[in-house]
């Protein structure tokens, strides 16, 4: 497991992840991280969130996992 799974899984196991609101071309979620409360948006099909990490973070990538459907047919 990676270390950004790792982060993922404790986001969730924690239950430090709220989402507010989620249609299919948006959400507004709140986490709870390690070093601080960072609000996680979809909005126009981009994803963001004010944490200073430079790629994808722990905490959009577990409000994605909690929110984006997943295709039951992918491989």
């Amino acid at each position: 497991m990676t270390d950004l799974e790792s982060k993922v899984a404790r986001l969730l196991a924690d239950g430090r992840v709220f989402v507010r609101w989620s249609t299919p071309e948006m959400v507004a979620a709140v986490v709870r991280g390690d070093s601080g409360i960072w609000d996680v948006r979809l909005d126009n099909g981009r994803w963001s969130c004010p944490c200073p990490a430079r790629v994808t973070c722990s905490h959009m990538t577990a409000v994605m996992r909690v929110t984006v459907p997943t295709n039951e047919g992918a491989t």
